[in-house]
């Protein structure tokens, strides 16, 4: 995010929050955001509506379109003024509108796994193999041991017919060549087992059925080698805008590949400018998470507006006329739009583009635009197209990031005086509004972050001064490695500069992230936490915009209660005894907790390598705040007066349990 600070003093003076003038209260500081930002009455009425039809998934379409009805005829009696009595409830019936409408919208855009499915020909509930075919809607990538890629089910043979479908599904295609060459597009004729994701099987798992029903996938399917062809006919679906992009960005990867820059680099770059991941080293993964800027090798926000802060650098010698400001936000559209276009139009990267558009034609109609109205506009029109996106986690990230330098960056910049009219104070000027948009941003992120991952990066700070101020640069540099002649002179110091450039930032992030506590994990944040640390924020930013001194204290005490929250978890935790027998698939694996210790009995195959079932146990370890582990394979022999393992027989505390018996049946695939 950080060139929305490209405008430094254009965001301050648009900034709607900066109007809120001396709340006596968090509510009336947020009933004047309300009433200066009509299009977040809005967007707050979708969303709960959209929270509605999530937790009532039994209410059909009918309930909310009478609601929707009722609702709009009152409003429109009450805003007419012939009924008095009905003028009142003007406001409250438009917010009980918009909810029907989210309610609405959600239910209408919800997934069931009959959606789209002929009533034969699908051999599901006896476990049959299926004969299907299907069109691939995205570029297959790399899992550690298949391809995975969406593809869309056209049509079902039933023995005897084939009967048009409609159905997305997820493939899992067996790791070869042949797997890898496939396009965006391509139409294959598949022979296999759907099945339907995996819920929240085991304690506090993530429930990968629900985020697949979000994203409206209802079908998963593991294709043997043998269990799949390309129809002869498949290059006839390469058309459309969406698969031209998916070729640009194709051949945009090859031209990365066949430059002189090492394979990291190579990664690296196409990570960087096209949002392809696939050849990104492990290594440098881990150096750029454990330095808090994961988010540079992440197509999104960051990278849109790095595009639109480098088109409007073209733009420095005009003034703010309205023509100027059309044209330099035209051109900046253009930037924003071919960029998402070379990085094959991903769902990430068309939100930030959406976002930043409409913040650009903000601008361009006004000099003054509300910036904060048009940030709703945009995730109004993102949630209408799909509602599923409220529970994403980027969605959440993207928006609460912007909101968080809305909020924060002015009154943290307000806080150390400098004499910022002076020009030799122009690079110090530019450091210390970075570090205030950081802080912002990743202060604002903060509970989400403990909420979905658990973990701090604490000196993110460092890294993001250090190496995202360039990102710009490695952009700039690695666009000219695409555009110039790998043979000429050029290409040759484009090719070279950034293999400078990128051995530089993976070394400052290396050393970053190998500082003294530089990841703090297995941290612990319930939703009643997540709510205590967003009123928290919340109360900061309104004790820095007012003269008010009690949010403060009231901020502190929250943080206080967390903590509370935090110890008692913690003691609970340390008195825990219980043993979990995990469902994973046809590994064996139990664990028997004994305070913040445990030891895990597994097969062979766990024992010499437990991230093999980290995604079934890993809520599970979260939530009993395990310190340490002993892993312990089914056939030794093992007793340490508190947990005993012998013969496949394994004694904790009172339990005895037979290994045999919960042994799982091998996989059929």
């Amino acid at each position: 995010m950080g060139p929305v600070a490209e405008k430094g003093k254009e965001n301050q003076a648009c900034n709607v929050m900066a109007d809120i003038r001396q709340p006596a209260s968090l509510a009336e500081a947020f009933s004047q955001l309300l009433s200066r930002t009509p299009m977040l009455r809005v967007v707050l009425a979708f969303a709960v509506g959209i929270g509605c039809a999530e937790l009532l998934p039994s209410v059909g379409l009918l309930p909310s379109v009478l609601l929707a009805l009722l609702a709009a005829g009152v409003a429109a009696v009450g805003a007419s003024g012939r009924v008095r009595w009905l003028t009142p409830a003007f406001l409250p019936s438009l917010w009980l509108l918009f909810i029907a409408l989210g309610f609405l919208s959600a239910t209408h855009h919800r997934t069931t796994p009959a959606d789209g499915l002929p009533a034969s020909g699908w051999g599901v509930p006896d476990r049959q193999p299926a004969l299907f075919s299907v069109r691939l809607v995205d570029t297959p990538r790399q899992a550690p041991r298949t391809y995975k890629v969406a593809a869309r089910v056209e049509a079902v043979c039933d023995g005897a017919a084939w009967q048009e479908a409609d159905c997305p599904i997820l493939l899992y295609l067996h790791k070869d060549s042949t797997a890898a060459a496939l396009r965006y597009g391509d139409r294959l004729v598949v022979h296999a087992v759907p099945q339907q994701p995996d819920s929240s099987i085991n304690p506090y798992q993530f429930d990968y059925r629900r985020y697949l029903l979000r994203k409206g996938i209802a079908w998963q399917c593991y294709v043997p080698r043998d269990g799949w062809y390309r129809q002869p006919d498949s290059l006839a679906c390469h058309r459309g805008l969406l698969a031209w992009s998916k070729r640009v960005q194709r051949h945009l990867v090859q031209r990365l590949q066949a430059t002189t820059l090492s394979q990291q680099h190579k990664g690296m770059a196409a990570a960087l400018l096209l949002g392809w991941r696939d050849d990104l080293d492990p290594s440098t993964l881990l150096h750029f998470r454990q330095a808090g800027i994961m988010h540079l090798l992440c197509v999104s926000g960051l990278h849109v507006g790095i595009v639109a802060w480098l088109a409007g650098l073209l733009f420095l010698f005009m003034g703010k006329l309205r023509w100027q400001r059309v044209l330099k936000g035209s051109v900046q559209l253009l930037a924003i739009w071919g960029f998402t276009f070379v990085t094959g139009m991903a769902p990430s990267t068309l939100r930030a583009a959406v976002m930043f558009s409409l913040l650009r034609i903000g601008y361009m109609a006004q000099q003054r635009p509300m910036v904060f109205n048009n940030l709703c506009t945009s995730a109004l029109l993102l949630l209408f197209v799909n509602p599923g996106l409220l529970f994403d986690v980027g969605f959440q990230f993207s928006y609460t990031a912007v909101v968080g330098i809305l909020a924060l960056q002015d009154p943290l910049r307000s806080l150390v005086k400098l004499p910022f009219e002076k020009r030799w104070t122009a690079p110090v000027r530019y450091v210390w509004e970075l570090v205030c948009l950081t802080l912002s941003a990743q202060f604002f992120c903060l509970p989400l972050q403990l909420y979905y991952f658990h973990e701090v990066y604490t000196w993110f700070i460092i890294a993001n001064l250090l190496i995202v101020p360039f990102a710009g640069l490695l952009l700039a540099t690695v666009l000219a490695v695409v555009l110039l002649p790998q043979a000429s002179m050029l290409g040759h110091a484009a090719v070279w500069l950034a293999g400078q450039e990128f051995h530089a930032a993976d070394g400052l992030a290396a050393w970053v992230g190998e500082l003294p506590c530089a990841v703090l994990d297995n941290l612990y944040c319930s939703p009643l936490m997540l709510v205590l640390l967003i009123v928290a924020l919340l109360l900061v930013v309104l004790f820095l915009r007012s003269s008010l001194r009690w949010p403060l204290p009231a901020a502190s005490a929250l943080l206080l209660l967390a903590a509370v929250c935090v110890t008692v978890v913690n003691t609970r935790a340390a008195n825990r005894h219980e043993v979990v027998v995990y469902k994973a698939d046809r590994h064996l694996a139990v664990e028997c907790f004994d305070g913040r210790h445990s030891y895990l009995v597994c097969d062979s195959v766990v024992a010499r390598n437990p991230e093999e079932i980290r995604f079934q146990r890993e809520g599970m370890v979260n939530h009993s705040r395990t310190r340490s582990t002993t892993v312990l394979p089914a056939d030794t022999v093992f007793n340490d007066g508190r947990c005993a393992l012998q013969g496949g027989i394994l004694c904790f505390g009172e339990e005895r349990i037979v290994l045999d018996s919960v042994k799982p049946k091998r996989n059929r695939r």
